[in-house]
């Protein structure tokens, strides 16, 4: 797919109905529309970088330094660079909320989570669980992705942030990541159930028309509802009661804010425009993860 230098955009999924393929082409020009009016807004000394989720855009004031830690990259040789967090080796030496706040998300590994395997390329992976794009991508190619990491070709990094305003968003991202800090073993599956739930409710009545309601008229849109539902799922994954108990339907997150200005501050020295889902390979921003017929530009990816 055509992409113009310095933006980013998902490749299309492969869809048998010619209609799904004209209706994602026709979002897609709204988005980069929508792009191009918040580039022509951009003044001062810090460039606002435009958050696009699909339809919805949210402007983020950068705030902060790039924290990316790179240290020890020149030792490895063979890449494994981050773009936001720390090396993955680094984050193995952790545990808890340290292994979490070090990966700022979920690290996984050929023998697991926070389990790095040493001296391959390390992709890293933005997206938000309220984000209709980030969930229609991992509904159709989540098992590719996770196959990187759990063939030992890649270390993957999953970073969640908020790029899509809807209350499931944070009450998601943060129930995960202490599923990440006090069950990590939990943690992948936590996800992908996340994920799977997230895109029921979101496409519930069709393609056409999730695409179109944004989950605007779902439980998505009630912290107490968004909780309830996200308990549920923890609940049938195995996740300890005593986490569980400790969800909130807080609709907003320090966390997940402070990530998402590092991220932006990060990928805003490569590209001025950012949006979910979002690819990086060894602390470089991959424009086109997605091949014409569906599958992942695994070349691209892997730092090939």
């Amino acid at each position: 797919m055509a992409q113009k230098k310095g933006k980013f955009q998902t490749g299309q999924i492969k869809s048998s109905s010619q209609a799904v393929q004209n209706r994602q082409e026709k979002v897609w020009k709204q988005v980069e529309a929508q792009r191009e009016a918040a580039r022509r807004k951009q003044t001062g000394k810090r460039v606002a970088i435009a958050i696009v989720s699909l339809l919805v855009v949210a402007a983020v004031a950068l705030a902060g330094y790039l924290v990316a830690q790179r240290g020890g990259n020149e030792e490895q040789g063979s890449g494994g660079a981050v773009l936001s967090g720390q090396l993955p080796e680094k984050i193995a030496s952790l545990s808890g909320q340290e292994a979490v706040d070090a990966a700022q998300g979920i690290l996984i590994g050929q023998k697991g989570a926070y389990k790095a395997t040493p001296g391959v390329p390390t992709i890293e992976m933005w997206f938000s669980y309220g984000c209709p794009a980030c969930l229609n991508l991992e509904h159709q190619l989540g098992d590719k992705i996770l196959a990187f990491a759990k063939e030992g070709k890649a270390n993957l990094v999953l970073h969640p942030v908020a790029t899509h305003a809807l209350p499931w968003t944070i009450v998601a991202g943060n129930a995960s990541m202490q599923v990440a800090a006090g069950q990590p073993e939990k943690a992948l599956a936590f996800h992908q159930a996340l994920i799977d739930s997230g895109y029921g409710v979101m496409f519930a009545k069709g393609q056409e028309a999730g695409w179109k309601d944004q989950g605007n008229s779902t439980i998505m849109t009630d912290p107490s509802k968004s909780l309830e539902k996200i308990k549920q799922v923890a609940k049938g994954i195995g996740v300890k009661d005593e986490i569980i108990k400790s969800f909130k339907p807080d609709p907003q997150s320090v966390l997940l804010e402070k990530w998402q200005k590092q991220w932006a501050d990060a990928a805003g020295k490569q590209t001025q425009q950012i949006g979910t889902p979002m690819f990086a390979s060894n602390g470089k921003l991959v424009e086109n993860p997605i091949n014409q017929d569906g599958t992942f530009n695994e070349d691209v990816l892997l730092g090939k």
